[in-house]
């Protein structure tokens, strides 16, 4: 490598003593550099870019993904000259953490083991020198060895041994995680795992109260294990009901909701563990606890038989909905009437629920999602209950069949990014090119509203494919898709009305102003397009008739916890009915 700069040399040096493990920490610890042009300019873009990789079951995945104007994805990755200047770095750095980098990065590019047994080497000398507060990037750079391993069939024994020491040695608490590693990417023997399996239940803390939820995930881990061996499961099952005496302890009061649910979940472990006797043991006390618990929420749930009934029936349907091809299943979902909730029907049972209910007799306080505290009226009373009885039927009716039908249909392969793309390209009006206004460009004139959605598209299955299928997420983190398709949902309506001939203005004080969402929904052209239950869906996702999306998010009243699978399911729902028409050529203009 030549001779590095002097404006250069601090940006060097605090690349090769990088000591931490943690993206972050590193981002912080790299020097600033000064400007430069020229052949070092591009290896420090080139370095740059080598660090702007995640580990992700095993393997370096960029971050830089984008959709451009036709929606394609476009992945910036490696080019030639960044692979000449990754294979010099290789030779010239002595730090461990940047040699199973780069090499690692050289054999995902051009597939030469030299560079899969230089990358386990150096990981393994990684993990040898590993702070104790980075323990957590243990199973990370272990999924790595394991998956570069078990890919090129170089380093087995070396990889194993790895794997073996870290879940025998590291403390119990932390062994699940390992354990993870071994099983998204297992190159050990069925004895090897065996031993594992043996040993597993002495992981397992019973009298620390603390370690409720560290046993728990062992446990759970330790059923994926049991179930590839083909193990009976009683014992971990057993212990699972066990554990469960932990959360008893300290909840003893007969009135204690968490007492209530624990013993009717102790009840199920116990059933499941084949110890029948004292499982009806727990159920007859659980019943007992249904006349002495007070909840300061109220909570409903399905009986056990209501839910294998609710269940058999959401397995048939969408049974028969995913062995349709994927347009037919956007296309059921898109235009099926039959599955939405029928608004006026839903008002005249809240009106009844409430007319019939004891809360009618007292004064009703809410508190908004920004505790807020009010006290409603009659009236508010009622549109609330319309809220809650459409929140129920829709729940029932539509909403669990479409979020079963999607979920299964990822795992299928019946939906993906590339097919919903396609979908809405060919069979939506967001495939429709046309000129928005007075300051349209020629950028403008090669994009349409498909362009605007597939980043968000995009991002909500880039998430979920993440955390499910690949099963790194522990958190899904929906806020991009969330914030995204949810603002883009009134653009999409308004330039809808547009193309169907309608007017979008109105006069406000003498002044000419776009219509709101909710003046959107009330449109001539809505209504004549889209049927009275199709609207009451919109409002009850993006207006106060409902979970109020398009106001939450607007003024970021959100919490994390709030982009959650249902709630941005619910708008990619909405985003498939508003595009369930087509425009003529002639439109276009």
């Amino acid at each position: 490598m030549n001779e590095i700069p002097n404006e250069l040399k601090d940006f060097y040096a605090s690349i090769e003593n990088l000591n931490s493990l943690s993206i972050w920490n590193i981002h912080r610890e790299l020097k600033a550099t000064a400007k430069i042009k020229g052949e070092w300019e591009k290896k420090i873009i080139i370095e740059r870019k080598s660090l702007n990789y995640n580990l992700n079951k095993g393997e370096l995945v960029t971050n830089v993904q984008v959709t451009d104007s036709q929606g394609q994805i476009t992945t910036i990755g490696l080019e030639k000259e960044d692979i000449e200047y990754l294979k010099q770095r290789l030779e010239f750095t002595q730090n461990t953490w940047l040699k199973s980098r780069y090499s690692h990065l050289l054999w995902q590019e051009i597939k030469h083991h030299k560079y899969a047994e230089i990358a386990i080497d150096n990981y393994v000398a990684t993990i040898n020198r590993i702070k104790s507060e980075e323990a957590r990037e243990l199973p990370i750079i272990l999924s790595a060895i394991l998956h570069i391993s078990k890919k090129t069939k170089k380093k087995i024994e070396v990889a194993k041994e790895v794997a073996i020491t870290l879940v025998n040695d590291l403390p119990n608490w932390f062994k699940p995680n390992i354990l993870n590693s071994i099983l998204e990417n297992n190159i050990l023997t069925k004895k090897e795992l065996n031993d594992i399996a043996l040993k597993l239940p002495s992981w397992i803390e019973e009298k620390n109260p603390v370690s409720y939820f560290s046993n728990k995930q062992k446990l759970e881990t330790g059923i994926q294990l049991y179930n590839l061996l083909e193990l009976p499961l009683n014992e971990l099952y057993e212990l699972l009901a066990k554990n469960e005496d932990l959360i008893l302890e300290q909840h003893q009061e007969d009135t204690d909701f968490v007492k209530y649910t624990t013993i009717g979940t102790k009840a199920k472990y116990l059933r499941l563990a084949g110890k029948l006797e004292k499982a009806e043991e727990n159920l007859k006390e659980y019943n007992r606890l249904k006349q002495t618990v007070k909840l300061g929420k109220v909570s409903w749930q399905l009986g056990e038989k209501e839910t294998e009934m609710f269940n058999s029936y959401l397995n048939m349907k969408s049974k028969v909905i995913l062995d349709m091809p994927t347009e037919g299943i956007l296309a059921f979902f898109s235009i099926n009437e039959d599955i939405l909730v029928d608004p006026i029907e839903n008002q005249e049972n809240a009106k009844k629920s409430i007319k019939n209910s004891i809360h009618n007799l007292f004064s009703t306080s809410v508190f908004d999602i920004n505790s807020n505290f009010k006290n409603l009226k009659d009236s508010e009373k009622i549109d609330k209950e319309i809220i809650q009885s459409y929140t129920i039927s829709h729940g029932v009716k539509c909403f669990s069949l479409f979020l079963k039908v999607f979920v299964d249909g990822i795992l299928t392969g019946k939906l993906n990014y590339y097919k919903i793309y396609d979908f809405f390209e060919s069979q939506t009006w967001y495939g429709t090119k046309f000129k928005r206004g007075m300051t349209d460009n020629e950028i403008d004139q090669n994009s349409n509203w498909l362009t605007m959605l597939a980043p968000g598209i995009h991002n909500l299955f880039a998430q979920f494919e993440l955390s499910v299928l690949m099963n790194t997420n522990k958190i899904n983190n929906f806020i991009l898709a969330m914030d995204s398709l949810t603002l883009k949902f009134e653009g999409a309506l308004r330039d809808f009305i547009r193309l169907s001939g309608g007017n979008t203005s109105t006069s406000k004080n003498g002044e000419l102003k776009e219509q709101l969402l909710e003046e959107l929904l009330e449109n001539e052209t809505t209504k004549k397009y889209f049927t009275e239950k199709d609207i009451e869906l919109f409002k009850y996702a993006f207006t106060r008739k409902g979970k109020n999306l398009r106001n939450n998010i607007a003024h970021s009243f959100l919490e994390f916890s709030d982009y959650n699978l249902q709630a941005v399911t619910l708008v990619f729902f909405c985003i498939l009915r508003l595009g369930k028409y087509t425009f003529n050529e002639k439109n276009n203009s």
